[in-house]
């Protein structure tokens, strides 16, 4: 079967509307454009009859419900809510499932908190966390749900989506709020477990809380005064820049802070200036590209500067301003080396 063929399939499979070879009705592609300049001028009556007009004249389902989305959204920026919410709600009830449904819905819940009835608009984000987690609406449904609820009841419900929807995209959101709640809570223990989960079930890259849910337990770990586990995870999370083929290919921008946050520690809870020294080059050497490779500079000549060592913290700082034509920590060396350095 070819490529195309194969798609169309698995739309169908999906329950979604192929679209893949129909041609588009001409007098629909008018009219969004019209429709499209009506709405760049701020002619927005005239954009929400010209998206009915387009709407109207669309010979594919997917054409009509965009026309209509787009209608509905101008509705509201109208200030017409309740007829937001009525073209919304038709488009969610179309059948099969297409692009635009979740996303209707899901608008149609946010009127509904604002202008209608909230109770209404929780059993549709509901439906979308449960029956739809994949899709970009289902995050934001999560929190929406979560905030209504109390720290209790939060935490029963994550406990009971995540065997139904962990495997998905929304699984590490619900074992990072599980873990927040129980820190808030004092489970401190509890809350390590979770967050280990994380980063064994929705491991990098694919996992979205990965990086954070390390931090965290660096951060428990600190709070209970141990700063060398902290330093463990810390160096766990930056495993994988130190391990790419292609340099910085893999690196997040947690992983720079992550490695300044080692030299910090080592600095200043473990008292252990040359392991300090060598994490400040570290992080220095190895993100070439980090905003933040100044500021470890600085912060290792400020540390040997105030140990008393004058020679070698003033070199370190004349090195700040000579390599870093601007920047804040360029000022604060300069600043330094006028006051301190002969």
């Amino acid at each position: 079967m070819r490529s195309g063929g194969r798609l169309a399939l698995a739309l169908v499979l999906a329950g979604c509307v192929p679209t893949l070879s129909e041609p588009h009705s001409e007098a629909h592609v008018a009219a969004m454009r019209e429709a499209t300049r009506h709405h760049h001028h701020g002619r927005f009556e005239q954009a929400a009859e010209a998206w009915r007009e387009a709407s109207d004249a669309a010979d594919r389902r997917v054409d009509r419900d965009e026309a209509d989305y787009r209608r509905a959204r101008t509705f509201r920026r109208l200030g017409r809510h309740e007829e937001a919410i009525a073209l919304l709600d038709e488009i969610a009830g179309r059948r099969p499932i297409s692009r635009r449904t979740v996303r209707a819905r899901f608008d149609a819940a946010l009127l509904r908190i604002d202008h209608g009835s909230a109770a209404e608009a929780y059993v549709s984000l509901e439906w979308i966390v449960r029956e739809h987690p994949e899709v970009g609406p289902a995050g934001r449904s999560l929190r929406l749900l979560l905030g209504a609820r109390s720290d209790e009841a939060q935490l029963a419900f994550v406990r009971e989506l995540y065997p139904l929807v962990g495997q998905t995209d929304l699984g590490d959101d619900l074992l990072s709020n599980e873990a927040r709640l129980l820190r808030a809570a004092g489970e401190l223990d509890a809350a390590v477990l979770v967050l280990e989960r994380i980063i064994a079930e929705h491991p990098y890259p694919a996992g979205q809380r990965w990086d954070d849910a390390f931090s965290r337990l660096a951060d428990i770990a600190q709070e209970r005064g141990e700063h060398a586990l902290a330093i463990t995870y810390l160096r766990r999370m930056i495993e994988p820049h130190t391990e790419t083929v292609s340099p910085g290919s893999q690196t997040l921008p947690t992983f720079p802070r992550a490695a300044l946050r080692i030299a910090r520690i080592y600095r200043d809870e473990l008292d252990d200036p040359d392991a300090a020294d060598a994490g400040f080059r570290a992080m220095h050497r190895e993100f070439p590209t980090s905003l933040l490779r100044d500021d470890a500079l600085y912060e290792l000549g400020v540390m040997w500067l105030d140990r008393g060592q004058e020679d070698r913290g003033c070199a370190i700082l004349r090195e700040v301003v000579e390599a870093f034509e601007v920047g804040h920590a360029r000022r604060l060396a300069t600043e330094r080396l006028a006051r301190d350095c002969s």
